[in-house]
């Protein structure tokens, strides 16, 4: 909120007044939701839920509150990504934190939790593997929908698994995941047997990385998203994992960046032996996981 010769420290900015300027200053910028995202702020500066932001319009903001809302709001125009910002997000219903040493958790994802659900709402006794677990939304969902299930989750970054191990404690879920550090290019995964090994790998080719929309590849951790030269090596090596670590009639499941990916992702697995290839598809009708079984 710029002050001017009309606009003083000592001028009252009521709630209504801030949301209304902020969302059109958003919207200048760029912001493709900024109504939404002025409530977002607002809420985390007052505390306020949703509800409360409407039934307070007339609200007076202290000039403290109008500096910490400011500050809020040039982070965001500066291109900050608004969950990094508010320090949290939603994903399957359930409430995470995110900072930047992990992904920002995405309703593409979504429709991978599910099918798994599906599949395993009537089993018993399940053990499943999430590799490269970030924040740990794949390996919490999971643990929340299915109550038969007990989840080990791996990432190589000892800051994602502190945000991990923070989500999960904030999810009443310590008991159900068990969370280890590990480079699985590298380091091999102790003894044991899974039903389900589930990953959301880095994916992204050199090409495409250095195309990406600058509100990912200027804040989200480069290491969640490019694995390098060969975008290809996770999914290698997940499918003699997978050799390794299921059961017979066990599943791998990943994420994938799109149909370009399919053909050679499916290829890989089903030369190292897997079979029943799934193909998921999200919400905009572009593959986004595949599904494959161990005989």
């Amino acid at each position: 909120m710029q002050e001017n010769k009309t606009q003083s420290k000592n001028e009252v900015w009521r709630v209504v007044d801030i949301l209304n300027w902020s969302k059109n200053f958003l919207k200048n910028k760029g912001v493709e939701s900024p109504q939404i995202e002025a409530e977002m702020l607002l809420m985390k500066v007052l505390n306020f839920s949703r509800i409360d932001i409407y039934m307070h319009h007339e609200r007076p903001l202290s000039i403290q509150e109008r500096n910490e809302f400011k500050y809020l709001l040039l982070q965001r125009t500066s291109g900050i990504p608004i969950q990094y910002i508010l320090g949290k997000t939603e994903f399957m219903s359930l409430d995470f934190f995110v900072s930047s040493d992990v992904l920002i958790p995405r309703q593409d994802t979504e429709v991978i939790i599910e099918n798994l659900i599906e599949k395993y709402k009537t089993k018993d006794n399940i053990k499943a593997l999430d590799l490269c677990t970030g924040s740990g939304c794949i390996a919490i969902s999971l643990a929340h929908y299915l109550p038969n299930i007990s989840m080990t989750a791996i990432d190589i970054s000892e800051a994602a698994l502190k945000i991990a191990k923070k989500n999960c404690s904030h999810n009443n879920l310590s008991n159900r995941i068990n969370f280890l550090q590990l480079d699985i290019l590298k380091e091999n995964i102790s003894d044991g047997s899974y039903n389900l090994i589930v990953s959301n790998p880095p994916y992204i080719s050199k090409e495409k990385y250095i195309n990406l929309a600058p509100l990912v590849r200027d804040h989200e951790p480069k290491i969640a998203l490019y694995p390098g030269e060969d975008e290809y090596i996770f999914y290698k090596r997940l499918s003699k994992i997978a050799n390794n670590k299921l059961i017979s009639k066990g599943l791998l499941a990943v994420e994938i960046g799109g149909d370009y990916q399919v053909d050679i992702i499916t290829s890989i697995f089903t030369s190292a032996g897997l079979t029943n290839i799934e193909i998921i598809k999200d919400y905009n009708n572009i593959c986004r996981g595949i599904i494959a079984k161990k005989n």
